[in-house]
């Protein structure tokens, strides 16, 4: 497997210019202490052996690039002004996450952190996770969950007398709708909801996601980039509908209830024919 730090054919369009700008907050952090030791935990409870191959997701201001000490670290991100700033070559690959251009079964670990709420197709990302990743590998997802559809227009941080009536009712409301007796009584009905689905009729199961209009102009407030906003029990019924094992909700409950966590699974080591990453596309909602 080779990395390349130069433009592609697939890295074209308003994202591309939007994350190739000089302004570093588009690009994430360059230390995330709690979310590193979630990854240097799963890297230890999967087995993951020193030299084995590592691939982070949106990899941006290099967080995790002293991974390259004891394993073949390769960060992969759309921003090709970020890579050559933090990462370089050769463990830096510049390329679409959706459409990776990496071998498939090439990973030992696939990670990803604050990325896939950015990307228009959360799906094909999934899909190629599923694909690249070895059997018997696993990976850890930790986007932004439940990116919410006022951060495009920076309502929390604009007064309300920058806003119109219908954004200052928005406002307003943001601390009720950010409570979790709120977000609860909606989010635990839909998904008891998609178990169902998933145990009545496994064949017809979608990965579902909220669409959102991000804003590409400006960053002017966390998330305010974002494409979609996540559930993290859709991922969780995602890779369990693939067969795969998820350390991270082992129960229905666990599943049920899952809040902001980031999402740990493993492939298994043998798939059914049929059960892969592109036999499932995903079901508007």
């Amino acid at each position: 497997m080779s990395a390349v730090l130069n433009p592609t054919e697939s890295c074209t369009g308003p994202s591309r210019r939007f994350y190739d700008s000089t302004d570093e907050n588009r690009w994430g952090r360059t230390s995330i202490p709690e979310v590193e030791r979630a990854v240097e935990q799963w890297l230890s409870l999967g087995g993951v052996a020193e030299g084995s191959v590592v691939v982070e997701l949106g990899c941006g201001r290099g967080a995790f690039t002293y991974l390259s000490e004891r394993f073949r670290y390769f960060g992969i991100d759309l921003s090709f002004e970020a890579l050559s700033r933090y990462v370089g070559a050769p463990a830096a690959v510049q390329a679409d996450v959706g459409r990776l251009p990496l071998a498939s079964e090439c990973a030992d670990f696939v990670f990803s952190i604050a990325t896939l709420e950015h990307v228009p197709n959360p799906e094909n990302v999934l899909a190629e996770v599923d694909r690249v990743l070895r059997p018997g590998g696993s990976a850890l997802l930790s986007p932004a969950w439940f990116c919410r559809p006022w951060a495009a227009r920076g309502l929390p941080i604009k007064t309300y007398s920058e806003l119109e009536w219908r954004d200052k009712v928005r406002k307003a409301l943001i601390p009720l709708r950010n409570s979790l007796i709120w977000r609860s009584a909606f989010a635990i009905p839909r998904r008891l909801r998609r178990e169902l689905c998933h145990w009545l009729a496994p064949a017809e199961w979608r990965f579902q996601y909220h669409q959102l209009s991000p804003n590409l102009e400006e960053y002017i407030y966390t998330d305010c980039d974002a494409f979609c906003s996540l559930d993290p029990h859709e991922a969780v019924m995602l890779f369990r509908h693939w067969r795969y094992q998820v350390p991270s909700a082992p129960g229905f409950w666990r599943r049920v209830l899952l809040r902001n966590v980031p999402v740990a699974v493993r492939k298994p080591s043998a798939l059914k024919p049929g059960l892969t990453g592109e036999s499932l596309s995903r079901k508007p909602k």
